[in-house]
């Protein structure tokens, strides 16, 4: 069961989404994408994600039965924040 949401999008896209990448493999995970899309897992959740003019939205494609979605979420927009 996929699921989406909007985060704000930062003024420096490129460097929010290496720091992001960065993150995700400290983490034990993977990202790739540019400014414009990409996939990332971890955890067993897998997302992508698509730029937009003014956010960028996340949508998780698969996550463990037991993460409840709004952890999910909480810990992806730290992610990408």
């Amino acid at each position: 069961m996929a699921f989406s949401f909007d985060i704000a999008k930062p003024q420096n896209i490129k460097n929010a989404l290496l720091a992001t990448k960065q993150k995700i493999a400290k983490s034990g995970g993977t990202f790739s994408g540019d400014e414009r899309s990409g996939r990332f897992s971890g955890k067993g959740v897998t997302g992508v994600y698509t730029v937009g003019s003014d956010a960028i939205k996340i949508t998780i494609t698969n996550k463990p039965a037991l993460y409840p979605m709004q952890a999910v979420k909480n810990a992806i927009e730290d992610y990408f924040r």
